[in-house]
């Protein structure tokens, strides 16, 4: 498939690749076409913004917890279909991936994967020379070179664009496709997880709006249309059969709002795949779980941000645990975890009872808990057969005050060792995990059968 594409790489976090994948996607759509966007590795938020820019889904592109890289072309084929072009944003920074002595799962192995070209943003405050002998060596850090171009960010004028074009172009033989000012009136507030999500960023379309119009006058849109339209030919390998489960079409309730929406959109869509209905309801809003639905999945999100608004509705909340305590068969994943908990303590302390299904309290802190790729294998037939193995990943602030071992939901496997986690009965799997769902289809096909 000819697929015009670019990813969008920095040397660090905070360089603006936001920004530009973002402004891109919109400027790109203004002149009338249909961009897809993806962001690198396990990210919610940005992905958000991604739709609103587009106007189409943002999508997840993960070598780690894709099954091999021929998955990895596969979904991002799927996930192009009815586009026109696609915009990649990479992950921290441009060879940060699963260790520090490869390039293996990060934002470079991906680039050569989907053999596209890549453009560095760079933070060219407080540079000049210097900042040539950096983009040289991204050039020559590894072998194929694909770095097509570089945008500067966060200067204030065009003599300061000047000078950094002159010698970037010179010394690394990369060409600068303009630069982007930094504006208060364009800047993504940030809080504990990174940039605030979209669903929560009043005014943020129209934001995006002038963002793409301030991209389309800051940067050469017809040079960067040529390096992306000029990404060779991509293999896409025969995808597998998906198998459909051997009876009806269970309904799967998910809960969708401000407070609960981190979902991987292939574990969405898996679910319909192999049979299930999604019907999607607001605890935020007050919505019953569907009385027809034969499960329920919590995602993750910021219930801690709403805990007030969440926890004063009590009649709700009972409706919710007698429809668990009767047997829904329940998934619930990070925030949606701590919602099921006894009580929510937030960061200033207070106390906030949730749905008491899971006989834990969850304390939120100041500081990152845990982060990082999981694999996590279930230790009962709660839900999967037990020993079922996902890929996954941990990310948050909160901690559990009190855990009972004996009733652990799986076992946690990371960088920094093993441990169990999280809370299990027959008809409920809840922890910290996010764990996404195809990387083990023959499990999530046994919990459809099994509704």
């Amino acid at each position: 498939m000819q697929i015009p594409r670019l990813v969008i790489t920095a040397p660090a976090s905070d360089q603006g690749k936001t920004i530009v994948a973002t402004g891109l996607m919109a400027a790109f759509r203004q002149r009338g076409y249909q961009v897809q966007g993806f962001k690198a590795g396990p990210d919610y938020i940005d992905p958000s913004y991604y739709r609103l820019a587009s106007g189409r889904s943002g999508r997840n592109l993960d070598l780690w917890m894709q099954a091999s890289p021929g998955d990895t072309v596969l979904r991002f084929a799927k996930g192009m279909r009815g586009a026109d072009a696609a915009v990649i944003e990479g992950v921290m920074g441009y060879f940060d991936g699963y260790g520090p002595l490869s390039n293996d799962s990060s934002t470079y192995h991906l680039a050569q994967v989907l053999r596209s070209p890549a453009l560095l943003v760079i933070d060219g405050r407080h540079s000049a020379r210097s900042l040539a002998a950096v983009v040289l060596g991204f050039r020559h850090f590894s072998a194929p070179d694909l770095l097509a171009g570089v945008v500067i960010t966060k200067i204030g004028t065009q003599r300061h664009y000047r000078l950094l074009k002159t010698a970037v172009e010179s010394e690394s033989g990369l060409p600068c496709f303009g630069f982007i000012p930094y504006s208060e009136d364009l800047a993504i507030p940030h809080r504990q997880l990174g940039i605030l999500p979209a669903e929560e960023n009043v005014g943020i379309s129209r934001t995006i709006e002038r963002l793409g119009k301030e991209i389309a006058h800051s940067l050469d849109l017809g040079r960067i249309w040529e390096v992306m339209s000029g990404a060779p030919e991509l293999d896409i390998p025969k995808p597998p059969a998906i198998p459909h489960i051997s009876h009806g079409h269970p309904l799967i309730a998910v809960a969708m709002d401000e407070a609960f929406n981190f979902y991987y959109a292939d574990n969405l869509e898996l679910l319909e795949e192999l049979g299930a209905q999604l019907v999607y309801f607001s605890p935020l809003a007050g919505d019953i779980i569907p009385q027809n639905a034969q499960a329920l999945y919590l995602g993750g999100g910021f219930p801690e941000e709403f805990a007030m608004t969440l926890s004063s509705q009590r009649d709700l909340l009972q409706t919710y645990h007698n429809r668990i305590r009767q047997g829904l068969s329940t998934l619930a994943e990070c925030g949606g975890y701590m919602f099921l908990a006894n009580d929510l303590i937030n960061s200033c302390g207070e106390h906030f009872p949730m749905v008491g299904i899971v006989p834990h309290t969850v304390v939120m802190h100041n500081r990152l808990q845990a982060v990082g790729y999981r694999t996590a294998t279930t230790t009962s037939d709660a839900l999967f057969s037990a020993g079922s193995v996902f890929r996954g990943h941990e990310f948050h602030y909160s901690r559990v005050l009190s855990e009972e071992v004996v009733s652990t939901a799986y076992l946690l496997e990371g960088k920094q060792g093993k441990r169990h986690q999280g809370y299990q009965e027959p008809n409920i799997l809840a922890g910290y995990a996010h764990l996404y769902l195809p990387s083990n289809v023959r499990a999530v096909r046994h919990w459809l059968d099994s509704l």
